[in-house]
């Protein structure tokens, strides 16, 4: 308070000095200090919004072009908005120029990826593909790769012909991901010459469409054979060329449209029923993504907060502390990966190919030791008992004193690990859970017979539209039967792609950039806890609650005398 009052009686001295100087001088001036005196009183700092805003002053550029004249005659009018536009365009380039993005980025169109996908050191390795249409990961190397002496990974031989001809990218690359695609881009014009990843890279499909016109060329074959003979239907109709008889047109063409009718019928109730199929598949993806999947990566993240809080500080415990947790987190995921991935294991090669057991890749990309490679070699849930080291440690860690609170940590540590287990189970039994082989048997069957059948039917139809020279009856036939075949079977290829997603396809999950997201989120935790908002430069340590002993009450009446 005295220092506010020097203050005060300091400022009213000061102003008495300057009214006498003023008294001298101009009066205008006494009067417009007292009114800023008055303003400066009466209007404190919170108060400044209050305060009329002071017109914008227009500042114009000394290279700003002039706005052209009007005088003089129509062709000096048309030269002067000629000059007018083209100087406001060099100006408009130059204004462009001050901006700090395009110092900073020397290509603001180039596609980048988000800050959480960056590879993390000291692994794993995987290298980024971007585009302005989809965002690919490769976690290998080239086309072929040797994996402990093997080459399992092998490029089919109809890609490495196409790459070795035209120079290009194989269609199924070994390693290759699909992280995102742009779903704008798409549904505009992509979908033209978007093939890999797609139904349409499927080798299967195109090889049954293949067999399918076989089966079609064959009817055609048989029945035009049949119809044309000497004692066939439309022997007189062959040897003249048609017929101008149109009540035998419409005959026939009440027939054909007979033939259709049951194809169509049999259309509609596969429809319906493979709807049902994929659809229900289509839910356990989403449910085996969105909830137990990321029930186990937020576990993880949890857990890491907790470190972060708990463990703040850069000495070494504290660091070996925090790492250690992270690191179990992300080998559980990895772990995950692997055993998910044996589900649809059949042979010793795919086993080698897969690689589910081989545990030296996670060795050397740091998330595995020696020790712990060989405690988990024969061990048949291993990303399961990953979650009881991470609640051991932190029991090791309550016992030791390092914890505030130590049983009530230890119980939500115990909490969020059972949790965690739970969630890889329940993802572990879904993969391992497939419909009845009834379902399964009855829904593919029925598709393949309309596949077939249509295909004796475009045969069929054919054959007749040829002998009464109806040419659009067979483009229709073969449009249809082209569009049936693919989009059927690439609905049953969709429901066995989506029913793993942890495999090797180039649509399933990466545990590589899932690895990486999750270890830059958990780091970012760290860095958070590190260094909060509120810390100084005086005191830069963050706030730590003290740790606790586990105390417990001791019956006196169980001690030994």
């Amino acid at each position: 308070r005295a220092s506010k009052k020097k203050k005060r009686v300091g400022a009213g001295r000061l102003d008495k000095c300057r009214d006498a100087m003023d008294e001298h001088g101009s009066g205008g001036k006494k009067e417009e200090r007292k009114k800023d005196r008055v303003k400066s009183v009466t209007m404190t700092p919170n108060d400044a919004w209050l305060r009329p805003k002071p017109p914008k002053e227009v500042h114009r550029e000394a290279n700003l072009p002039r706005t052209p004249e009007d005088s003089g005659s129509e062709e000096d009018k048309r030269a002067s908005k000629n000059a007018y536009f083209e100087e406001k365009k060099r100006w408009a380039k130059e204004q462009q120029k001050k901006f700090n993005y395009g110092d900073v980025v020397e290509d603001p169109k180039r596609p980048v990826a988000p800050l959480r996908d960056r590879p993390v050191k000291p692994g794993p390795y995987f290298e980024y593909e971007l585009t302005h249409h989809q965002r690919v990961v490769h976690e290998l190397d080239g086309v072929n790769y040797h994996v402990g002496g093997f080459r399992p990974h092998k490029a089919r031989w109809w890609d490495e012909k196409f790459v070795r001809l035209l120079g290009t990218k194989p269609m199924h690359e070994p390693g290759r991901k699909i992280v995102r695609f742009s779903e704008k881009r798409l549904l505009k014009f992509d979908w033209l010459w978007t093939w890999r990843g797609t139904i349409l890279s499927s080798s299967f499909i195109w090889s049954q469409l293949v067999l399918v016109y076989l089966i079609g060329t064959i009817t055609f074959l048989v029945a035009y054979y049949i119809q044309t003979s000497r004692s066939g239907r439309f022997y007189e109709e062959h040897i003249n060329g048609g017929t101008d008889d149109l009540v035998e047109v419409l005959e026939i063409f009440d027939e054909m449209q007979e033939i259709a009718t049951i194809g169509e019928s049999l259309t509609l109730l596969v429809a319906f029923v493979l709807g049902l199929y994929v659809t229900k598949q289509v839910d356990i993806f989403w449910n085996i993504r969105q909830q137990f999947f990321q029930g186990v990566l937020n576990s993880v993240q949890s857990i890491c907060i907790r470190m972060a809080i708990y463990f703040p500080s850069n000495n070494r415990e504290d660091v070996d502390a925090r790492e250690t947790v992270l690191r179990y987190g992300l080998l559980s995921t990895a772990l995950l990966f692997k055993d998910a991935a044996e589900v649809d294991v059949w042979t010793m090669r795919q086993r080698q190919a897969a690689g589910v057991h081989d545990l030296s890749d996670l060795v050397r990309d740091g998330l595995l030791t020696e020790q712990e490679a060989i405690l988990l070699q024969h061990c048949p849930a291993k990303s399961q008992v990953v979650w009881v080291w991470i609640a051991s440690f932190f029991t090791k860690m309550c016992l030791d004193g390092r914890l505030p609170d130590p049983l009530k940590n230890q119980e939500a540590i115990l909490r969020e690990c059972t949790e965690a287990n739970c969630n890889v189970s329940f993802v572990l039994g879904r993969i391992n859970t497939q419909y009845p082989l009834t379902y399964s048997h009855l829904v593919i069957l029925m598709v393949k017979v309309l596949i077939y059948i249509t295909a004796i039917q475009a045969g069929y139809i054919t054959s007749i539209s040829v002998i009464f020279h109806y040419s659009y009856w067979a483009v229709t036939q073969i449009i249809m039967l082209t569009v049936l075949t693919v989009f059927h079977q690439g609905l049953i290829d969709i429901k066995e792609h989506i029913s793993n997603p942890f495999r090797k396809n180039s649509t399933d999950f990466s545990w590589k950039i899932f690895h990486s997201r999750l270890c830059n989120e958990c780091k970012a935790i760290f860095d958070a806890g590190a260094a909060p908002p509120y810390t100084k430069p005086e005191r830069p340590k963050p706030a730590v609650l003290p740790a606790q002993l586990i105390v417990r009450q001791i019956i006196s009446s169980r001690l030994r005398h």
